[in-house]
């Protein structure tokens, strides 16, 4: 006889109100094919209890070493994203700030250019 076969209608009951208390309830649910793998998102308000939501906290911290290194890396992605679209931009503009002496004399050259272009008019 197996082990759940064996158990009493109370035992049951108390089982069930158990993991009533941390059931997730119904969200909505949205999943994206990623790389053989999904990327699942919950969308809703929290419906568990306080008790279940420390328990998990707990047992499942948001702040670890796993987490913290993907921070990074998607930081470090949209930065380099960042940079690199800025850099073609200037190109494309024809702003060359390396050789101008810098961001801030750049800014300066080109608000005298646009002052003398409006006042030349």
């Amino acid at each position: 006889m197996s082990p759940a076969l064996s158990l009493t209608d109370e035992q049951l009951l108390e089982i069930k109100k158990n993991f009533a208390g941390c059931s997730r309830g119904a969200h909505s649910v949205d999943s994206i094919p990623f790389l053989r793998t999904y990327i699942v998102s919950l969308l809703g308000r929290e419906r568990r209890s306080r008790k279940c939501r420390a328990h998990d906290r707990k047992f499942h911290p948001v702040a670890t070493m796993g987490n913290l290194f993907v921070i990074a890396v998607i930081a470090t992605v949209l930065s380099l994203s960042v940079f690199i679209t800025d850099d073609g931009v200037k190109s494309w503009l024809g702003i060359d700030v390396a050789s101008m002496g810098g961001v801030h004399d750049t800014i300066e050259e080109l608000h005298q250019n646009r002052v003398s272009a409006v006042n030349g008019m």
